[in-house]
């Protein structure tokens, strides 16, 4: 990534990794994550804009993208870890409340975090990926939509054909959305392939479905959930499914005009979005635990 395409400001070791972030304004913290295959300059028009607007903005690169560690184990990805990276991070930043802000592997990571720490969640909003507990039993229309998942399953195999005839398989997966110029260059540094698929490795194998949790915590922060109608991978019903899943105020937004990178093709709307709704609404009463005589 050229200096123009990082705004990176600072890096730490967490939970056996490095972890370069942004960490920008002063306010209420929000903490934006990105999914696959982008870096924290997925979300680089949203960043200003939310300083501007009071907050305390915080953009990690996940481990496995961008300038962060990108451990080359299957079982480094594994959401728990990521989720704990995150946790990390908020608390070498002096952070114990935060806004969480995810957008696809990132919104998967911004979901885990909340129901297993509501005490560390304010808000949260999730881009284009719904709850997990709907992606644990996928529609036959779903699993046609996220055929390349089961693709990213062999390791060696995938990342040759990815590569092979100048990354032309891969660019006819991505087509033209997100930054899918930038995204070749980026995925042919050293290792950066493979810990990327590894995400999907870790968690979307078929005996990774085999292990889904069943029961999950009720989400009890203010959810807000955005979904495209020109996203190809997630279907609408993944995020307006996850409803059921949020015990706090649920809201959800239809974009119009935008592929399932909607940071990116709708800027503007997703910075209005996240402006008006942050901070906005209360969360549900948190559970209160019984002392033990």
């Amino acid at each position: 990534m050229t200096a123009r395409q990082s705004l990176i400001t600072d890096s730490v070791h967490v939970n056996g990794v490095d972890l370069a972030y942004v960490d920008k304004g002063e306010g209420d913290p929000v903490v934006l994550l990105h999914g696959f295959p982008d870096s924290h300059y997925l979300w680089r028009h949203q960043i200003d804009p939310l300083v501007e607007a009071g907050f305390r903005v915080i953009v990690p690169d996940l481990r496995g993208f961008g300038e962060s560690s990108k451990p080359q184990e299957i079982d480094a990805y594994d959401m728990r870890t990521i989720v704990n990276d995150v946790v990390g991070l908020t608390q070498h930043l002096g952070i114990g409340k935060a806004h969480i802000v995810g957008h696809d592997w990132g919104a998967a990571i911004a979901w885990m975090y909340a129901f297993l720490m509501p005490r560390r969640v304010d808000h949260l909003a999730v881009f284009s990926v719904g709850h997990p507990g709907v992606f644990a039993m996928p529609t036959i229309e779903q699993r046609r939509a996220s055929w390349y998942m089961l693709f990213y399953q062999f390791p060696g195999v995938s990342e040759q054909l990815l590569r092979r005839n100048g990354w032309r398989l891969f660019k006819e997966i991505m087509g033209a959305e997100g930054d899918y110029q930038r995204y070749p260059r980026e995925l042919a540094k050293p290792g950066a392939l493979t810990s990327a698929l590894n995400w999907y490795r870790a968690n979307r194998s078929p005996e990774a479905e085999l292990r889904v949790e069943r029961n999950f915590p009720p989400v009890l922060a203010p959810t807000l959930g955005v979904w495209s109608t020109g996203d190809k991978a997630m279907l609408e019903e993944g995020m307006t499914g996850s409803a059921k899943f949020v015990k706090g105020p649920w809201r959800y937004e239809r974009v119009e005009n935008s592929s399932h990178w909607i940071p990116l093709d709708q800027p503007e709307l997703t910075t209005t979005l996240l402006k008006g709704f942050l901070g906005t609404e209360k969360p549900a009463a948190m559970p209160t635990r019984r002392r033990r005589l």
